[in-house]
């Protein structure tokens, strides 16, 4: 069985993380397959919004330091490792990270690359790469630190704290906290409400909300302005407008 699962619930796609005898640790080819599939689904207009699940024991508990560990830095460097993170990151369409159990290392720095999190109360986040000789390299710490601040963050990677779901809520780490036989009726719900927005508002608010962690305040302003002028050129923009007139239900394109 394949280590990546894909299914379709309206306009939304539910993409599991199912690894589960070795805790969804990724390997290369792993998060190769969940590459590919992120790439099918953003291409594919039908949907609008992305759910990324794990198992019930872990969402994914890090890279698999079974086959990273001896592979030397060259042949990482030339295999695109890290390149294929960044490939996550520049997803357009919103994705939604639901957390059960561990997320750790790796893990955490997927889940830092979604849109939205929200955990169950057995979620555990931790980055512990400094206790076995390494440093995060997929963001964690340029990541973190934007979530829950300087303090927690420099806890977190230098002792390998790990903290709870009601400490991450607490933190801003994650949106929302709740049971476990409710965590994915809850990130369906999220995304089928965001499913219900124009896709090119919610790509245009995605790149400009991410922007402002590049760019100063004046910067993301005028890049917001932009933005905004940029789609009242959209049909979507028409549609939207002529149905809020009408008291209508929207019915977007894309376009």
């Amino acid at each position: 069985m394949s280590d990546i699962l894909c299914s379709h619930e309206d306009a939304v796609a539910v993409v599991t993380l199912n690894r589960p005898q070795k805790y969804n640790a990724l390997t290369a080819e792993m998060l190769d397959a969940l590459v590919t599939t992120l790439l099918q689904l953003e291409q594919d207009p039908q949907v609008r919004a992305i759910v990324l699940l794990g198992g019930p024991k872990a969402f994914s508990a890090g890279a698999d330091t079974g086959t990273l560990a001896s592979a030397s830095a060259i042949t990482l460097w030339r295999s695109g490792f890290s390149e294929k993170w960044d490939r996550i990151a520049a997803i357009e369409k919103p994705v939604i990270a639901a957390v059960s159990g561990y997320a750790l290392g790796g893990g955490l720095e997927l889940a830092l690359l979604c849109d939205i999190i929200i955990a169950d109360t057995t979620a555990q986040f931790g980055l512990p790469e400094s206790h076995i000789g390494i440093i995060p390299g997929a963001g964690g710490t340029q990541r973190l630190v934007r979530a829950v601040g300087k303090s927690l963050a420099m806890e977190m990677l230098l002792g390998a704290r790990r903290i709870t779901g009601e400490e991450a809520r607490q933190a801003g780490l994650i949106s929302q906290l709740v049971q476990p036989d409710e965590l994915a009726t809850q990130a369906l719900n999220i995304a089928r409400q965001i499913a219900k927005a124009a896709p090119l508002a919610a790509a245009m608010i995605k790149k400009a909300v991410l922007a402002s962690y590049e760019m100063p305040l004046s910067a993301g302003v005028a890049y917001e302005r932009a933005l905004s002028a940029l789609i009242a050129d959209s049909e979507d923009r028409a549609a939207g407008l002529a149905a809020f007139q009408n008291r209508q239900t929207p019915q977007f394109s894309g376009r």
